[in-house]
């Protein structure tokens, strides 16, 4: 896979291996329990194997995103999204193996956009948000997208609403306030005055707590207007 040394393409192809002898193990574990009224045991057995793979799954992903996340900023920070290709196999890989890990929707979404690829960008940017609906992060980003690349204002502005939520969950203030910047862009686009007002009003006040703890946000929110 690119984007992965020797040893990490090792790894992950250890980590598949892992994962093929368990789910045969777990299959056979299966048909093995009889049906009869003490079957609880093979359910709580399948369910003890359901978690185990679980966590084997999204400890592969964590991985793969992890030395990923690494190499790009030491060592490819300076390229544009669209020469990254690279960086795809490693990204799809992730997602199919923990669809609730939202940085790889994100990245490689913007990937494909840049590149020209717009329609599998916003599918990926969908499915995202489709897996993870508390996302802020995945909710700017299918916002942006819309926005950007299908003249769609209805589904951006719909989608930019949904980041302001209650249940929206954000890694921290920091994430939170370039979103909702990037939300205050598309309702000004939109002449969503009304709200609009309201975002900025939230932003005075994450700008507030993040001054209160200290926080420093490297990013410019100038340029998201």
């Amino acid at each position: 896979m690119d984007g992965l040394t020797n040893s990490g393409r090792l790894a992950l192809l250890l980590v598949v291996v892992m994962l093929a002898v368990a789910l045969i193990g777990q299959a056979a574990t299966d048909a093995l329990v009889p049906v009869t009224e003490k079957s609880g045991t093979g359910q709580s057995i399948e369910r003890a194997g359901f978690a185990y793979l679980t966590g084997v799954r999204t400890y592969a992903a964590a991985v793969l995103w992890n030395r990923l996340d690494g190499l790009f900023h030491e060592y490819y920070g300076e390229t544009s999204l669209d020469e990254q290709v690279y960086m795809m196999p490693t990204l799809n890989m992730a997602v199919m193996l923990d669809p609730q890990l939202t940085q790889p929707y994100y990245v490689a979404a913007w990937v494909l956009t840049q590149r020209g690829e717009v329609e599998e960008g916003l599918d990926l940017a969908a499915r995202g948000v489709e897996n993870n609906p508390q996302s802020g992060l995945l909710r700017v980003n299918h916002a942006q997208l819309l926005a950007l690349f299908a003249d769609d204002e209805a589904a951006a502005v719909a989608q930019a609403e949904a980041a302001l939520g209650e249940d929206i969950v954000w890694l921290d203030l920091v994430q939170q306030h370039d979103g909702y910047a990037s939300v205050r862009a598309i309702l000004q686009n939109a002449g969503e005055d009304q709200r609009v007002t309201y975002v900025e009003s939230r932003l005075a006040e994450i700008d507030e707590e993040m001054e209160h703890l200290g926080i420093h946000d490297e990013h410019d929110h100038d340029h998201d207007h």
